[in-house]
């Protein structure tokens, strides 16, 4: 196997991505993330989180990308750090999605949280002293996500907080909980509130979840906690805001999903052109087959689609628009399209795009298929799109 195949032109909308198209690839390949990201994928299982990567990708400034420069952000705007998500994830998703799922989690501090917790949580998160989770999905709330079973009970001037997490990612490894559940008070179960709660207290038990299909390095957790006793000063924002907290915060970490589908289309892609022109067949190059030139003028026009309609949704969000249905819109034909393309690449590559030992195709079509789950599935973009469409 090789490295990355040879970079085709990349289409910016915007005056300032081409910079960060050289920064993230300058990192990847003093950092040698396309061999680190093959070694991590082929660990054996239990996986134990690569905190010195995320710590080298915070260092970088990956994790601090989109935040003000107040509390020690970069003030980098939503089209570049698009524009990031899409260059590191054209490298490797799973190390692209390690820096990814730290903004994730960190917006909701950086938006709602109180100046005193923003001001003792938000620099350790940006340098990676401090690794957060975004800790939303249970066993019974996944798409429903408002179905949620952990309480926090009040007890005087204290939350005890019991309930289960599932799907979480870093959740094994996190030293912050942004946490969401309701308060129970008087035998009365509030809406949705949020609370940040530290991760090294009595109570908290916690496991990697093993086998995952693809995207390996990044660990996901399993979470259970137990009469867990926090002040109520742990309360983030206003209390029965937290659904209103995680929406918000999930149509932005939409349009991140959908830089991350474009990277990946447009790596499909490369690495389908490159096999077309090099492999034979029949006496000839494969690309001479019209079969494979359809497959692949379909891929390219695709990856373009995918990539205007998320550089749309970034434009959209640094403006102060409405952005939550063409974040919907761009997730949803991304992730898509990033299916699409690695099944045709896999086409074109035939058995050595099925066998890992030959290409980066199987990885791949592993890494990719998450995208079309996590941050809301592509029904309920659907959903989302048909019911802002129908208000």
């Amino acid at each position: 196997m090789s490295g990355l195949p040879p970079l085709t032109p990349r289409y910016n909308i915007d005056d300032r991505q081409q910079a960060v198209r050289d920064e993230v690839h300058a990192f990847c390949k003093k950092e040698n993330i396309v061999e680190l990201g093959r070694e991590l994928d082929r660990k054996p299982e239990p996986r134990k989180f690569p905190r010195d990567l995320y710590v080298k990708l915070c260092k970088a400034g990956f994790v601090a990308y989109p935040f003000s420069k107040e509390y020690g952000g970069l003030g980098k705007s939503p089209i570049e750090y698009a524009t990031l998500v899409e260059e590191l994830c054209y490298t490797d998703a799973p190390i692209c999605l390690l820096a990814a799922v730290g903004v994730l989690a960190t917006e909701p501090i950086y938006h709602f949280a109180g100046e005193e917790q923003k001001k003792k949580y938000l620099p350790g998160c940006f340098s990676g002293d401090i690794v957060p989770a975004f800790v939303l999905t249970e066993p019974e709330a996944g798409s429903d996500a408002s179905n949620q079973k952990t309480e926090f009970r009040i007890d005087g001037n204290d939350f005890i907080v019991s309930g289960e997490k599932i799907f979480i990612m870093h959740g094994d490894a996190a030293d912050l909980f942004v946490l969401f559940g309701k308060v129970y008070e008087d035998g009365v179960r509030d809406k949705i509130s949020t609370i940040l709660l530290e991760a090294n207290q009595p109570g908290i038990t916690r496991r990697p979840l093993e086998y995952k299909m693809g995207m390996r390095a990044a660990t996901t957790g399993y979470i259970k906690m137990k009469d867990v006793r926090v002040p109520q000063s742990t309360l983030m924002g206003e209390r029965n805001k937290g659904f209103r907290y995680a929406m918000m915060t999930l149509d932005s970490a939409r349009i991140g999903v959908a830089a991350q589908g474009v990277g990946v289309a447009q790596r499909a892609l490369d690495e389908a052109v490159q096999q077309a022109k090099t492999r034979e067949a029949f006496g000839a190059p494969i690309g001479k087959l019209q079969a494979i030139q359809w497959m692949i003028a379909d891929m390219a026009t695709r990856v373009e689609a995918a990539r205007l309609l998320t550089y749309k949704a970034a434009i959209m969000q640094g403006q102060g628009e409405r952005f939550g249905l063409a974040a919907s819109q761009a997730k949803l034909y991304a992730s898509e399209t990033a299916g699409f393309c690695v099944d045709r690449a896999m086409q074109i590559f035939s058995g050595y795009g099925f066998i890992g030992e030959f290409s980066h195709i199987e990885k791949l079509y592993r890494d990719q298929r998450v995208m079309e789950i996590y941050e809301g599935t592509s029904e309920v973009q659907r959903l989302v799109i048909a019911n802002t469409l129908l208000r």
